[in-house]
């Protein structure tokens, strides 16, 4: 045999060689743990027959999210405090349960409005850097907000990659 067909035949036995034990390489496994995030934000909110568009209520809540590892559902608790631009004076609080995916949060929640002297009872849906809701005084009034705020979505559950 010449040189040349021994160069190709030792080429072939370590490739055949190689392949099939690069074949049997094990991919990384991944498995994922909650992620459990508590972030402050701020923002502003309009309020039907309360705010008009120049003044805004200012908004500056906390919300604790946990991302679970299982399906990347988001559960948690909001609770914000707004101040009356127009009126100069601290609005509300509200506290609300949230619950849902990252681009839409159902809220539900109670509050109080400082401005009415009144319990707030309000629902709605939360988005990144949004927040729409109906909310309800005790003196049945009926109103809806469109809050604008610095919060994005909740973070994804931990990836951990083994192997």
């Amino acid at each position: 045999m010449n040189s040349s067909k021994k160069i190709v035949v030792k080429l072939s036995l370590a490739l055949t060689a190689f392949i099939p034990a690069a074949s049997f390489a094990t991919p990384p496994i991944a498995s994922f743990t909650d992620n459990n995030e508590t972030t402050g934000y701020l923002g502003l909110q309009w309020f039907t027959e309360e705010t008009n568009f120049i003044r805004p209520n200012v908004v500056v809540g906390v919300r604790q999210t946990k991302t679970a590892a299982a399906d990347n559902k988001i559960t948690g608790y909001d609770l914000m405090f707004t101040y009356s631009l127009e009126k100069n004076q601290f609005d509300a609080v509200r506290a609300g349960y949230l619950d849902g995916k990252c681009n839409v949060l159902g809220t539900v929640g109670l509050g109080y409005s400082f401005k009415k002297k009144s319990v707030l009872g309000f629902i709605g849906a939360v988005g990144p850097y949004s927040r729409l809701i109906a909310e309800l005084d005790g003196n049945a009034y009926p109103g809806l907000g469109l809050d604008f705020n610095s919060l994005g979505c909740a973070g994804d559950r931990k990836e951990n990659v083994l192997g």
